[in-house]
């Protein structure tokens, strides 16, 4: 299960998080684009065709954007954590850094934190 990914928020995301095998990835940007990414509509059963289209428009302008570096510590590093706390605890350090990153994806990892574990066998 991914908790963003580089496309979320119409690519605008720094990082790609999700739950792997042995615990939680965190993969970071190197570079950014630069300009404005068109951004798409919510999507509904009522807006498909607008959304398909404004995703067509957007596939475009990122084949063709000009991308930056990011020059700060950790870009195009990947990160690793035992558990969704300290996963948690990683984004709010990264964001900290200046990196964008969904506050949905915090949250998300902290309610699962909060969670009692199944213990195994």
């Amino acid at each position: 299960m991914s908790y963003c990914r580089f496309s979320s928020d119409d690519f605008k995301c720094d990082i790609y998080c999700y739950e792997g095998g042995s615990g939680f990835v965190v993969h970071i940007a190197r570079n950014r684009v630069l300009g404005d990414i068109p951004v798409t509509p919510p999507l509904a059963k009522e807006t498909i065709p607008a959304y398909m289209e404004a995703r067509k428009v957007q596939r475009a302008f990122l084949e063709n954007c000009e991308r930056a570096p990011i020059d700060l510590p950790h870009a195009g590093e990947s990160m690793d954590f035992d558990d969704a706390g300290a996963c948690a605890d990683g984004l709010e350090m990264l964001r900290r850094l200046g990196y964008n990153v969904p506050q949905y994806a915090i949250d998300t990892l902290r309610e699962e934190a909060a969670q009692p574990q199944e213990k195994s066998c």
